[in-house]
């Protein structure tokens, strides 16, 4: 907005549009003249706009991904079979996005697993997203297997608590440590079930705007990065705060017609 003001300004002052008998015309060589020397006289203007226009796109961005949740809030928190950790009773539930083999994902799993002390009215759904190559994918796979032999949660936490990067070698060493059946765990990480999950997690993902992982769905928002344990209460309140707004709402007014005890059978 400065820009096009300053532009404005420069341009009716320097009397080249208006003339004494009226409108000037002016040439395009010398608007961009004017352009030209008003940037050179005032170079942050091009900083405050490209700032202003990222900010705008963040603001869009951000609009897109609530609308995205509301319309995908079944598939997020219910319709799926991806592993969960808290109370089935829990009254805000936690989406997370990652990929075995991401630092930040690594990073934040400690206060995930505090978080989950702390709130009993928190539960997190645990969605891999293995975007960094094939062994994320063969790590995604193996968690996912584990969970059929009762253990997601102690293999999530294993390899994430990794010091290298997860590769076939730690998901062996992984699963034998923890006692798993290693050759069910193999079977069942090339079944039909588990790149279901994985498949649904990447549409889903794609479907809410997420862009790197660790990303997180707290209530209507989308938010990624290894957050700490303030940044999760925060948006946990928020996000509770916004449900019982919600449910506090008054019912919209019936119709007319649905004020009627019952009507005519069809013929």
């Amino acid at each position: 907005m400065k820009l096009i003001a300053g532009i404005v300004t420069l341009v009716l002052s320097s009397g080249w549009l208006y003339g004494e008998s009226g409108p000037a015309v002016v040439s395009k060589g010398e608007i961009e003249q004017i352009v030209r020397e008003y940037i050179l006289r005032h170079p942050e203007v091009l900083m405050e706009s490209v700032q202003a226009y990222q900010q705008r796109e963040r603001a869009a961005a951000k609009q897109r991904s609530r609308e995205a949740i509301s319309a995908k809030r079944r598939e997020l928190f219910e319709e799926t079979a991806a592993p969960r950790a808290g109370s089935s009773h829990a009254g805000l539930r936690i989406v997370q996005f990652f990929d075995y083999n991401c630092g930040y994902c690594r990073r934040v799993s400690p206060t995930i697993a505090q978080l989950l002390k702390e709130r009993p009215d928190v539960q997190v759904i645990f969605r891999e997203l293995p975007v960094l190559g094939p062994e994320s994918q063969l790590a995604a796979r193996a968690a996912l297997a584990a969970q059929k032999q009762g253990a997601y949660l102690e293999f999530h936490r294993a390899l994430m608590d990794l010091k290298s990067p997860v590769n076939g070698a730690a998901v062996e060493e992984t699963a034998a440590r923890l006692g798993l059946d290693t050759a069910r765990l193999k079977a069942d990480m090339a079944s039909a079930e588990v790149q279901a999950v994985l498949a649904e997690n990447q549409r889903v993902a794609g479907a809410i705007g997420v862009r790197s992982t660790p990303s997180f769905v707290i209530g209507h928002e989308l938010v990624s990065g290894a957050l700490d344990m303030a940044g999760f209460q925060a948006l946990i309140t928020k996000a509770l705060e916004e449900k019982a707004a919600a449910a506090a709402k008054p019912e919209a007014p019936l119709a007319a017609s649905a004020g009627r005890s019952s009507s005519p059978a069809p013929r």
